[in-house]
């Protein structure tokens, strides 16, 4: 990662080039590179990193599981509560090797399940004005979850996200 002093230096200099700037190629030439140094010094330093597996389920595991839990459906679930030809460590031995890989993996959204009905229902609401709103916030939809429907469906997503990742069955 750069250094305070790089892009201290990178805006001085390019302070200093632009106060003689008079279309002299040179001078509009040493201001580029200094636009494309602090850009690249921008983007090296805010560089979107991808959630892990334990990033994203930390909190779940510590409260709930410990250091031994299964994977089954790629999430975590108590161990003593899962047969190990359901759990998706399991192939005979070594589950805490398979347990650390896994948390070092790149978090993968799931893509959402929805009946045909549950889609079209979905879909009315791009019309109107709820379609940036978070699914917990429609009580409509927040009633059908609690009787079975929009199962799986995290509730902070909008409804335009669950879209995005859903395939109709």
């Amino acid at each position: 990662m750069a250094t305070k002093e790089e892009y201290i230096k990178a805006l001085n200099g390019m302070e200093e080039v632009y106060d003689n700037l008079d279309g002299c190629m040179s001078a509009i030439n040493i201001f580029n590179e200094g636009v494309h140094l602090l850009t690249g010094l921008i983007n090296e330093h805010f560089e979107e990193k991808t959630e892990t597996n334990y990033e994203h389920y930390k909190d779940k595991i510590i409260e709930n599981y410990g250091f031994t839990f299964a994977l089954v459906d790629g999430k975590p679930h108590k161990c003593a509560c899962v047969s190990c030809s359901d759990c998706g460590f399991s192939t005979g031995h070594g589950c805490s090797e398979k347990i650390k890989e896994w948390l070092k993996q790149p978090y993968e959204k799931p893509t959402y399940k929805l009946t045909k009905f549950e889609n079209d229902l979905l879909q009315s609401y791009l019309k109107g004005h709820l379609s940036g709103r978070k699914f917990k916030s429609i009580l409509v939809l927040n009633w059908m979850k609690e009787k079975g429907y929009f199962k799986d469906i995290d509730e902070n997503e909008t409804i335009v996200d669950v879209l995005e990742k859903c395939e109709v069955i």
